[in-house]
């Protein structure tokens, strides 16, 4: 604010315009100090023609570009305020000050300050304001009523008091304009503390200054008796000018941006109501050490203060208010982070969190849902989704957590006992009832691997044997669940023997080498840093080499498709076999990193002129190859080395 008025006052002409005015003013106060008398004329016209230039500069604000119309109401009301008060600030301060008692003059300058200051004080009420809201405008009044309290007690002590016994028309006259100005304070103060995006911020608080230096001027008065003295009020008159002309150059300088871009408030709070209350505190003391008469200064003190307790009560309910909505927000914010849109069920994130201290894991993927997706639209397989996940939660114990972990696969965890038998076919019992949704009705199967955390096994160990579980279920068909065992149907290779298998195969393979490997060996953790190495023992490279992953095993999911980036980016090839299906999945083929796809040679031999179409089939599952820059093979006798890994 300091810096913005230094930078207004050397950019503008206001120097040259108002250094006179003041030389006048100060040699005038001088001249008077010396007691010397003179045409009171001298000491009215500096302020009276200071306030008339800065009420050009207001229009000038006004007319600025870019100013809203409410803005540009308000400097116009302004400048007309300022005209008004320029031609009668000269009568009133020398009544004021004992040197007019009554007259013409005096009633006319009376009445010119009293429209002046309506005007101001109904441009500054029409203003809009940011403050919304009941408990905003309660908080807004209570900080308005302590300076409104302290500003009136300054009035009654230093302007109202000291006029006891004067003429009944002078008092009267000084109340009316004590209320008027109390007035336009609480405009003030209210757009101070509200803020508007009509009027820039700067502008209203040199305004806010303007009116500062007229309290301090009022509160002056009673030590202007000494007619030496009564120049002083005259240089008062010419910083209230100064000021407004300040102002006017304030808003003038911003009003193309003022609309759009208003002056954010570095505080969220104002310290304006505890300057106030500390201000009349210590006019309260300096009046008790006086000894002067205490009473009204102590009511309005203590009125003040009690206003700011109970800001500060509402201050305090306010912020009870807002730690309660913060931490329902951060409730939310962490349900909406850790739980699925969809069925509301905890998600992947959750799972992984409370998969580090889980006894037991069940991994429930559904059978053939992305048919039911194709066929009856995504509002269909999502109704079919929320109602497996309310099914899930109905078949386990509370304590269980449910998660859907991403599709159609939703998993369980237990942290007391591992999960028996029963509890997988009780997931199946409840998912084989006819599910209603969109107007369909349709029966939900399911593949379930159940597993058990040994001694030792990590939180992955427990998954991948989850994993391996449920993959043994599909194989089994639909419907159908499998507990995971160190001999699963052969899906669980140690260490030892898979590196065995694999140093066999790759000794006994010739370029161009390609090796059959299994679900359960590829998501083995570092199976791709594993087979590079073995390679590199044979002075082989993985560039030369491809893994034919079979059909059956596959699934889009995401361990599937991390393995398998892995696996391209070491320089793998990676083959799709189809070998015994007499089908391709152009889902995996389109979804998943391979290079070339495998078929089995009944693919062709069924394909022939009396399965038309068969032929079409087999004929699109060539083009789709040939367009994704997949190769397309078919399996021979010998022309793959088959090694179940």
């Amino acid at each position: 604010m300091v810096k913005a008025v230094i930078r207004a006052v050397r950019t503008s002409r206001l120097i040259a315009l108002y250094a006179p005015l003041f030389a006048i003013a100060a040699g005038w106060a001088l001249f008077r100090l010396a007691g010397f008398e003179g045409p009171l004329v001298l000491g009215w016209l500096p302020g009276a023609a200071g306030i008339a230039i800065g009420g050009g500069y207001l229009l000038v604000a006004a007319n600025a570009p870019g100013l809203t119309p409410a803005g540009r109401r308000f400097w116009r009301h302004l400048a007309i305020s300022a005209l008004l008060i320029a031609p009668s600030t000269g009568p009133f301060t020398e009544a004021s000050l004992g040197g007019r008692k009554s007259g013409p003059l005096l009633y006319a300058a009376v009445g010119l300050l009293a429209v002046a200051l309506l005007l101001v004080l109904w441009a500054l009420l029409r203003l809009p304001s940011r403050v919304r809201g009941r408990s905003g405008w309660l908080r807004l009044g209570l900080d308005a009523a302590t300076v409104l309290v302290c500003s009136a007690t300054f009035l009654w002590h230093f302007l109202l008091r000291p006029m006891a016994g004067a003429p009944l028309a002078k008092v009267l006259g000084l109340a009316v304009l004590s209320v008027l100005c109390l007035l336009a304070v609480l405009a003030v103060v209210k757009l101070l503390l509200a803020g508007t995006a009509a009027v820039d911020s700067r502008a209203l608080w040199a305004l806010a200054v303007v009116v500062l230096i007229g309290s301090f001027g009022s509160a002056v008065v009673p030590l202007l008796s000494d007619p030496r003295l009564a120049g002083l009020s005259d240089l008062v008159t010419m910083g209230e000018a100064l000021m407004v002309a300040i102002a006017g150059i304030l808003q003038a300088r911003r009003a193309g941006r003022a609309s759009t871009t208003p002056v954010e408030r570095r505080r969220p709070y104002s310290v304006l109501p505890y300057l106030a209350v500390a201000a009349v505190n210590l006019l309260l003391v300096a009046v008790y050490v006086s000894g002067a008469a205490t009473l009204p200064v102590l009511v309005g003190a203590v009125t003040a203060t009690g206003v700011v307790v109970a800001r500060q009560l509402l201050a305090f309910h306010d912020n009870d208010d807002l730690v309660r909505s913060l931490r329902e927000t951060q409730r939310l914010l962490h349900e909406q982070a850790t739980h699925d849109a969809l069925t509301g069920l905890p998600n992947r994130a959750l799972f992984n969190e409370r998969l580090e201290h889980a006894a037991a894991a069940v991994l429930i993927d559904l059978d053939d849902f992305k048919a039911v997706n194709d066929t009856l639209g995504h509002p269909v397989g999502d109704g079919l989704l929320v109602e497996v996940g309310r099914r899930l939660r109905a078949a386990v114990r509370d304590s269980d957590l449910v998660a859907r972990l991403g599709g159609d696969e939703f998993a369980v965890l237990t942290t007391d006992r591992p999960p028996d038998d029963a509890v997988a076919e009780r997931i199946l019992a409840a998912l084989s009832a006819p599910v209603h949704t969109h107007g369909h009705v349709l029966t939900a199967t399911a593949s379930v691997g159940v597993a058990a955390r040994a001694e030792g096994e990590s939180a992955q160990d427990l998954l991948r044997h989850a994993d391996i579980a449920m993959y043994a279920a599909k194989r089994r068909g639909k419907g159908t669940h499998a507990r995971y065992t160190p001999n699963l149907s052969g899906l669980l290779l140690t260490p030892q023997s898979r590196a065995a298998d694999l140093r066999r195969a790759i000794a006994a393979a010739r370029p161009p080498d390609t090796l059959e490997v299994g679900r359960a060996a590829l998501v083995a953790p570092g199976f791709a840093a594993e087979l590079t190495g073995l390679l590199a023992e044979a002075g082989r490279t993985p560039d030369g080499v491809t893994l034919a992953l079979p059909a059956a095993q596959l699934a889009d999911d995401a361990v599937l498709q991390r393995v398998m980036r892995e696996l391209r980016a070491a320089g793998f090839g990676l083959a799709l076999d189809q070998t015994g299906t007499g089908t391709v999945r152009l889902d995996l083929l389109s979804a998943l990193p391979f290079t070339a796809v495998i078929v089995d040679p009944q693919l062709r031999e069924e394909a022939g002129p009396q399965l038309p179409d068969k032929a079409a089939f087999a004929e699109a599952a060539a083009r789709f190859a040939r367009a994704a820059g997949i190769e397309y093979r078919v399996r021979s006798e010998g022309s793959l080395l088959e090694s179940a890994l």
